[in-house]
């Protein structure tokens, strides 16, 4: 009975389709995403650019792992936001403070 239980949240807990949201205060480009545990290479997500306060609709990245890394360009610098959690989200904001300082928030 504890298997089956095992097995169903396991089942529930795969990374879907979400919709990104920018408030990094400029345009993500070359956006990117590989699963956190660097067990594949980057690859880009969805159409790589997110103009900024923008939203787009992003695909699922596939797989079983929940916690994805994210990457883009600002302004010719590159950012990464570690460890974002794709299980069980319909919305993935990505923010930056004018000190560098990166955050997720989820919805």
């Amino acid at each position: 009975m504890v298997g089956v239980a095992l097995l169903l949240a396991f089942a529930l807990s795969t990374p879907g389709p979400f919709t990104l949201v920018n408030r990094a205060g400029v345009t993500l480009e070359n956006l990117s995403i590989r699963p956190s545990d660097g067990s594949s290479a980057w690859r880009a997500l969805g159409s790589g650019t997110v103009a900024a306060n923008g939203r787009a609709d992003m695909p699922s990245p596939g797989g079983f792992l929940c916690a994805f890394d994210l990457r883009a360009r600002l302004n010719g610098t590159q950012a990464t936001w570690t460890s974002v959690n794709l299980c069980d989200v319909k919305t993935v904001t990505l923010n930056r403070r004018p000190d560098g300082t990166l955050w997720v928030d989820y919805d």
